[in-house]
C-alpha cells in the first residue's frame, strides 16, 4: 500500500547520494602522505553509494511498487539495530583506546557516519511509510499540559532566582563542598536506550496479551496475569544482579586514597577512617563488651548492622564490604519498584540504571573525590535506600489508609530515624502532603497523625530509653554531637562540637536567639544550602563536557564547578527541567497528589540540610536521586509520545492503551482510591500487634546488642605486668617506667594500623591524631577497650601489626596521643624505645 510517505523513497536515495559527497569531502580533509589503497577503497565505497543513490532514486520514481517489500517490520528492526551497532562501533573506535585507535577512527569514521545516518533515516522513513504519522494522537496528552506547564514554570522560576540572586551557587562561609558524582554521559545514553527498549517490550507485550485476554476466556485472563507477573519479576532480579556485579567488579584498590577508607601498609586493605571509622569502632565496641564506650552513638541501627557484619566476618574487611554492597544493591531495585508504581516498568528500569551507573562511577573515583559509596561505612547511601523504601511504604499506606497500614508507616519511619535522625525534619512536608491528600479533613488527618506518631514513638522508645539511662534525658544522639549545630549558628561556623557544653548551653536556645538577632543572615544560609542540595541533584545528570576515553581518568568536571554554565549546557539544563516537569505531570496524571511523595521527602530533607547548614557531596546523597527519578519518568513519557506519533492505528491503539493502563493498575496497584477514611477492619488483634511488636524489637536491637558480650578487657595492672613479664620484661623495669606521671599500661583491640614515613599522614580538617603528619616514621593505630585512644609506634621498619589483634601496651601519654614504647601481642612483641628512656 502506497502512502504519501512512501513517495519520499526516491528522495531518500537522492539524499543518500549527496550525503556520500559530504562523506567524501570529510575523508579528503584527513591529512595523508599520499593516496593509499585503504583510502582508495573508502572513496570507492562512497562513490558506489553516490552512483547507487542516483540510480535507485531515478528508478524508484518510475517503479515505486517494486519497493513495497522494503516497508516491513523486519526491515525496521534490522535498520534500527544496524544504526545502534554503527553508533556503538563509532563510540568504541573513538574512545576505547584513543592513543592507538584514533588514526583509524579519523579515516574510517566518514564512511561509518554515512552508514549510521542512512540507516537511521531509513528507519524513520519506513516507520512513516508503514505506520504513518499521527500528530492528532497528541490530543490524548492534554491532561498532561497543565501540571507539566505548572511544574516547568516553577522550576524555571527557581532557575531564574538562583541565576539573579546567586543564592544556592555562592559558597556559604560554613560547610560547603562540591556536588556529588554525576552520571557519565555514555552511561546516561545507555540507560535511555535500554529504557526505550524496555518500553517497547512491555508495551508490545501488554498490547498482545491484553488484546488476547479481551478475546478469550477467564482462564486465559489468569494466564495473561501470570505471564505479565513473570515478565515484570525478571526486571528487579536482573537489576539486582547487574548492580551487584558492576559494583563488586570495581577493585578495592580504588579506595587507596579514599577519604573514608584509605589503604596503607601493613594491612593493605581499605580500613575505615573519619566518620566511617567512628561507626566501625563503635560497632566493634559491642564485640568487646564496651557497649558504645558508655556513650550514645549516632545512627544506632547502622552501627548495629556493622556489628552484625563483624560478627559474621570478623576483621575480614573485603568480606564485610562485599556484604554491605550486596545489601545496598537493593537500592536500584527499590527505585525500580517506586518508578513502576508511579509510572511504568520502563521508567523503573531507566531510573534504576541511572542509580547503578552513577554508583559505578562513584566507586571508580573514590580516591579522587570525597564522595561516599556503597563500600564505605557511612550512612548516606543506606539513608538514600531507606528514603526510597519509606516512599514505597507511604504510597502503600496512603492508598489503603486503614489502621494497620498507618501503624506500619509510622513504625517504618521510626526505623528511618534510627538510621538518620535528620529525617525527622521531613515529617512536616510529608504531613502537609497527607493533609492535602485528605482534602483538608482535619479530624481524619489528626487521627491519622496520632496513630502514625504512636507507632513511630513506640519504635524509637527503646533507644530513647537507653539514652535516658546514659545521659539522664530523652534524646536521639549524644548531647555533645548536637553541638555541631550549635556552632553552625554563628558567623564563624565550624562543623565541630568543640567548645559546646551541653550542661550550660542549649542548642534550641542558640538557634532561636541567633535567628531572631540575625533573621536575614539565617534565611540566606538556609536558602543557600536548600538550593545547593537541589542543584546538586540536578547536576547528577550529565553536562556536555570533554570525554577523554575509557583509558583516561574520569573527567571530574563537577568538582571544579563554579556555579556557571556554558550556553549549550544552559540549554541542556533547560531541557532537563522540561523533562522533569513532564515527569511531574505524568506522575500527577496517574496518582495525583500521591505522585509527589518522593518530592515531599526531597524538599523536607533539603530543608533540613539548610537548617543544619550543610549541603553538597555526601550530604545530598539521601535525596538527590529524586531529581533523576522524575527525569526518568519524564523521558519514558517522551518515549510514549514518540510511539503514539508513529503508531499504525492511532485511535484503536489509544483505546487499547487505556485498557492496558487499567489492566496494569489492577496488577500493580490493588487499591487506588486514596480518599477513603481510616477504617478499622474486624481483623484478628495479631494483625496489629505483629507489626508493632516487630518494629519494637528492631528498635530495641541497638540496646539489646550492648548486653550480648561480657567486657573483654578487664585485666588488672598486676595481670598486665605479669603478661609483659612473660615476654621477658622484668617487673622492676616495668614499674619504674610506670612511675612516671605520663606513663600508662593498657590492653585492648588494635584497629586500623597504618604505616607513614616522615612528613606523611592523612590530611583533613580535623585528622585523627594517630594519623596526623609527623616528622618521623611511625605506625599509627587506634586501641579500643572501655574507650578509644590514638597511638603511634615510632619505627623505621614495616612491622606486622594485625588488624583486630589483642594488644598490651606501655606508652607515654601526650594529651590525646599515646607514644608506644612496648606493644605485646600473643605471639610477638615490639619495642620502639628503651623503658629507661623517660617520657617527654
Amino acid at each position: 500500500m502506497q502512502t504519501k510517505f512512501t513517495n519520499l523513497l526516491p528522495w531518500y536515495f537522492i539524499a543518500a547520494a549527496f550525503q556520500s559527497l559530504l562523506a567524501i569531502a570529510a575523508l579528503l580533509r584527513v591529512p595523508s602522505e599520499g593516496i593509499s589503497l585503504a583510502r582508495l577503497a573508502l572513496l570507492g565505497v562512497m562513490g558506489g553509494i553516490f552512483l547507487s543513490g542516483i540510480g535507485l532514486g531515478l528508478y524508484s520514481r518510475r517503479n515505486l511498487i517494486r519497493f513495497e517489500g522494503f516497508f516491513t517490520t523486519p526491515i525496521i528492526l534490522s535498520s534500527t539495530l544496524l544504526s545502534l551497532l554503527l553508533s556503538l562501533i563509532l563510540f568504541l573506535l573513538r574512545y576505547f583506546n584513543p592513543e592507538r585507535l584514533l588514526p583509524y577512527y579519523e579515516r574510517i569514521s566518514p564512511l561509518l557516519w554515512l552508514f549510521f545516518f542512512l540507516t537511521l533515516e531509513a528507519t524513520i522513513l519506513i516507520l512513516l511509510a508503514k505506520n504513518g504519522f499521527h500528530p492528532q494522537t497528541l490530543s490524548n496528552l492534554k491532561p498532561l499540559h497543565l501540571p507539566t506547564l505548572t511544574a516547568f514554570c516553577l522550576l524555571l522560576s527557581v532557575l531564574l532566582f538562583v541565576t539573579l540572586s546567586k543564592i544556592g551557587i555562592t559558597p556559604d562561609t560554613a560547610y560547603w563542598g562540591e556536588p556529588g558524582a554525576a552520571i557519565q554521559a555514555w552511561h546516561f545514553i545507555l540507560a535511555l536506550l535500554i529504557g526505550f527498549a524496555i518500553f517497547l517490550l512491555t508495551t508490545h507485550y501488554s498490547l498482545l496479551t491484553t488484546h488476547h485476554s479481551l478475546l478469550t476466556t477467564h482462564h486465559s485472563l489468569l494466564t495473561t496475569h501470570y505471564s505479565l507477573f513473570t515478565l515484570h519479576s525478571l526486571f528487579p532480579i536482573t537489576l539486582y544482579l547487574l548492580a551487584s556485579l558492576l559494583w563488586l567488579s570495581v577493585p578495592l584498590s580504588t579506595l587507596a586514597s579514599s577519604f573514608y577508607a584509605p589503604i596503607s601498609p601493613p594491612t593493605n586493605v581499605p580500613l575505615p577512617y573519619s566518620d566511617a571509622g567512628f561507626y566501625d569502632f563503635t560497632a566493634q565496641s559491642l564485640q568487646i563488651g564496651s557497649g558504645y564506650f558508655g556513650g550514645i552513638p549516632p545512627r544506632p541501627l547502622y552501627v548495629t548492622f556493622l556489628a552484625i557484619l563483624h560478627f559474621l566476618f570478623g576483621q575480614n574487611y573485603p568480606a564485610i564490604i562485599t556484604a554491605q554492597v550486596l545489601v545496598l544493591a537493593l537500592f536500584p531495585v527499590a527505585l525500580y519498584f517506586l518508578g513502576r508504581k508511579i509510572h511504568s516498568p520502563a521508567a523503573g528500569v531507566t531510573i534504576a540504571l541511572f542509580a547503578i551507573f552513577r554508583e559505578y562511577t562513584s566507586l571508580w573515583i573514590a580516591s579522587n573525590t570525597r564522595v561516599v559509596n556503597s563500600k564505605t561505612f557511612t550512612t548516606d547511601f543506606p539513608t538514600a535506600f531507606g528514603m526510597v523504601l519509606i516512599c514505597l511504604v507511604v504510597l502503600w499506606w496512603l492508598e489503603r489508609r486503614d489502621f494497620r497500614s498507618t501503624l506500619i508507616a509510622g513504625g517504618s519511619f521510626g526505623l528511618l530515624l534510627l538510621f538518620r535522625t535528620q529525617s525527622t525534619l521531613t515529617l512536616p512536608a510529608l504531613f502537609l502532603l497527607v493533609l492535602i491528600v485528605m482534602k483538608f479533613k482535619w479530624g481524619e488527618w489528626l487521627k491519622t497523625g496520632i496513630i502514625f506518631a504512636a507507632a513511630m514513638i513506640l519504635t524509637v522508645l527503646p533507644w530513647l530509653t537507653h539514652n535516658y539511662t546514659v545521659a539522664g534525658k530523652f534524646s536521639f544522639d549524644d548531647p555533645n554531637q548536637v553541638g555541631i549545630i550549635f556552632n553552625q549558628y554563628s558567623f564563624d561556623a565550624k562543623a565541630t562540637p568543640a567548645g559546646f557544653d551541653p550542661a550550660k548551653e542549649s542548642v534550641r536556645e542558640r538557634i532561636v536567639s541567633f535567628t531572631l538577632e540575625n533573621p536575614g543572615y539565617v534565611a540566606n544560609f538556609i536558602a543557600s544550602h536548600f538550593l545547593n542540595t537541589e542543584i546538586g541533584g540536578l547536576l547528577a545528570l550529565p553536562l556536555i563536557k570533554p570525554f577523554n576515553g575509557f583509558q583516561e581518568p574520569v573527567n571530574l568536571y563537577w568538582v571544579e564547578w563554579d556555579g556557571t554554565l556554558e550556553w549549550y549546557n544552559l540549554i541542556l539544563v533547560l531541557f532537563y527541567l522540561l523533562v522533569i516537569a513532564l515527569g511531574f505531570g505524568s506522575a500527577w496524571r496517574r496518582l495525583g497528589w500521591l505522585s509527589l511523595v518522593p518530592l515531599a521527602f526531597n524538599l523536607g530533607y533539603a530543608l533540613s540540610n539548610g537548617i543544619a547548614r550543610f549541603s553538597s557531596w555526601r550530604y545530598n546523597l539521601p535525596v538527590d536521586w529524586v531529581i533523576y527519578f522524575y527525569f526518568g519518568i519524564g523521558i519514558v513519557e517522551i518515549f510514549g509520545v514518540i510511539a503514539l506519533l508513529f503508531g499504525s492505528k492511532p485511535q484503536p491503539i489509544s483505546n487499547l492503551r487505556s485498557l492496558i493502563s487499567n489492566h496494569a493498575s489492577r496488577i500493580t496497584s490493588p487499591i487506588t482510591n486514596y480518599q477513603l477514611p481510616i477504617t478499622y477492619y474486624p481483623l484478628p488483634i495479631t494483625h496489629y500487634l505483629l507489626p508493632i511488636t516487630l518494629f519494637f524489637l528492631i528498635g530495641s536491637l541497638p540496646w539489646l546488642a550492648k548486653g550480648l558480650v561480657d567486657p573483654r578487657y578487664t585485666s588488672s595492672q598486676d595481670e598486665l605486668i605479669a603478661r609483659l613479664e612473660s615476654k621477658d620484661y622484668s617487673r622492676a623495669e616495668i614499674e619504674a617506667f610506670l612511675s612516671q606521671s605520663d606513663a600508662v599500661l593498657l590492653e585492648g583491640r588494635l584497629l586500623y594500623p597504618r604505616m607513614y614515613w616522615r612528613g606523611e599522614g592523612l590530611a583533613s580538617t580535623n585528622p585523627w591524631t594517630a594519623y596526623a603528619a609527623q616528622d618521623f616514621p611511625r605506625i599509627g593505630f587506634l586501641l579500643i577497650n572501655s574507650g578509644h585512644q590514638n597511638l603511634i609506634f615510632p619505627t623505621r621498619e614495616l612491622l606486622d601489626f594485625k588488624q583486630g589483634a589483642d594488644a598490651t601496651i606501655l606508652a607515654c601519654s601526650d594529651n590525646d596521643l599515646l607514644t608506644v614504647h612496648v606493644i605485646a601481642f600473643d605471639d610477638s612483641v615490639y619495642q620502639s624505645a628503651a623503658l629507661t628512656e623517660p617520657c617527654p
